[in-house]
């Protein structure tokens, strides 16, 4: 099996499950521990893992809901993403925000929410601080109590059957 595949073999197992220890990759991936370990380090090394995580059940750690917000601004410069870095940085319920573009937006973050309440506080605020440069926001809330309309719960595992 060539090195790329390897590696990629080994990425994956690590997505189903961080907490395997090199010998059990090592078992999986039909090579020596050592080898297992040192291919892990390479791909620390190189990048292909930023973290090691997990994916927790948000709903049992008291969230009831995920709100992904479009947003739009008139302006980007460095300066705006250096202060858009600080001020989502000092915001623990956003778990991801980028730019890009589409819908007539040119930003989006994805924030977890116990109640509205918080949602609409972390809203209030983007709109304060961010005003005049910030144009336009869009919502789309995802219910965490509403299980029986999950088509597929968030997971990199898929990925695998996608290479």
């Amino acid at each position: 099996m060539n090195r790329k595949k390897q590696d990629l073999r080994l990425l994956f197992a690590l997505i189903k499950g961080a907490d395997r220890s090199d010998r059990e990759l090592a078992k999986v991936l039909k090579i020596s521990q050592p080898t297992a370990s040192r291919k892990k380090k390479a791909l620390e090394k190189e990048g292909y893992i930023a973290e090691y995580t997990v994916i927790p059940d948000l709903s049992k750690m008291g969230y009831d809901f995920i709100a992904v917000t479009f947003l739009s601004f008139a302006e980007e410069s460095p300066e705006l993403f250096t202060k858009a870095r600080e001020w989502i940085n000092r915001k623990p319920s956003v778990i991801y925000a980028t730019n890009g573009e589409g819908i007539g937006m040119n930003s989006m973050m994805i924030s977890v929410h116990p109640n509205y309440a918080n949602y609409s506080q972390l809203l209030s605020e983007l709109r304060r601080d961010w005003q005049p440069n910030l144009k336009d926001t869009e919502t789309f809330m995802i219910s965490l109590a509403r299980a029986d309309i999950l088509i597929k719960p968030f997971s990199f595992r898929y990925l695998e059957h996608n290479t």
